[in-house]
């Protein structure tokens, strides 16, 4: 049984070589357990972290864990969760959104396999650019940039951070407190927005119109949630199987979730109805 292989906008750069290709462990319900599991860890950065560790077994030649996983670009990160939702509950989606305007609430589909994903450049993971008398050199943020910034509360603390971790050099060299302290919000500004149109993206957003008013807003996407993932369900299915097959828990969880269904399909069908889920 082999995993799923995906191919990232960004990639891990190790050893000087940048390792753009993905591959997923094949999902069981053993690894769906430890998902939902995974769900009381309340650190966002962490969980995503701990859940793609699990689920992939390389990236490249490197065997996965976390501090690689860690050290993957936001849309890598992004990209990798968005991939492992299409295995888990498919390319289709319903995205519940609450109107802007006039607070109606309204339901649009979107198939993940369609969302927009933006690759990084030739130079990635880095970014060269001029800005006023300065040559810099930077890189873009990470999962581990994430996970500290997590316990930061403060824009200005947080924004503080991201520059000292984030920019490498300046002219050269590696910069001082006597640059960062030079640059105004203006040159924040241009700086952030420097790295968000070189940095890969996955897109997180859509324009939808609301059905009621007729207006137009956007809806935002989150590719860290699985909150599909219900354990009630889940127990519910190893529990129909057991009883049905006699088969032990464990003899279960090394089912893929596709052949797992196809057997619960069978028992409703012999039972004379289907239970969608």
């Amino acid at each position: 049984m082999n995993g799923v292989e995906v191919r990232l906008p960004g990639g891990l750069l190790k050893n000087g070589k940048l390792h753009r290709l993905a591959k997923f462990q094949p999902l069981t319900g053993r690894v769906e357990q430890q998902l939902i599991d995974y769900g009381n860890v309340i650190n966002r950065p962490e969980y995503v972290t701990i859940v793609l560790s699990s689920v992939l077994d390389s990236i490249g030649d490197q065997k996965a864990d976390e501090k690689g996983v860690a050290d993957l670009c936001v849309a890598d990160r992004q990209y990798l969760m968005l991939r492992l939702a299409a295995q888990l509950d498919g390319e289709q989606m319903w995205l519940k959104v609450g109107c802007s305007h006039c607070d109606a609430m309204f339901d649009i589909e979107v198939n993940r396999c369609d969302l927009p994903v933006k690759e990084g450049g030739h130079e990635f993971p880095f970014v060269k650019f001029r800005l006023k008398g300065w040559k810099i050199d930077a890189r873009f943020p990470t999962g581990s940039d994430q996970l500290h910034l997590s316990g930061i509360y403060k824009d200005e603390e947080a924004m503080n951070f991201l520059l000292h971790s984030c920019i490498s050099s300046v002219n050269g060299k590696k910069p001082g407190d006597d640059f960062f302290n030079m640059l105004s919000d203006s040159d924040i500004n241009v700086i952030d927005n420097t790295l968000d149109e070189a940095a890969p993206a996955v897109c997180n957003r859509l324009l939808v119109t609301c059905p009621e008013c007729g207006r137009e807003q956007y809806a935002r996407l989150d590719h860290y949630k699985l909150d599909y993932l219900n354990k009630y369900f889940f127990y519910d299915e190893i529990h129909t199987l057991a009883s049905h097959y006699h088969w032990s828990e464990s003899e279960i969880l090394n089912l893929p979730k596709s052949k797992r269904r196809l057997y619960i399909d069978l028992i409703n069908r012999s039972s004379g109805y289907s239970v969608k889920r």
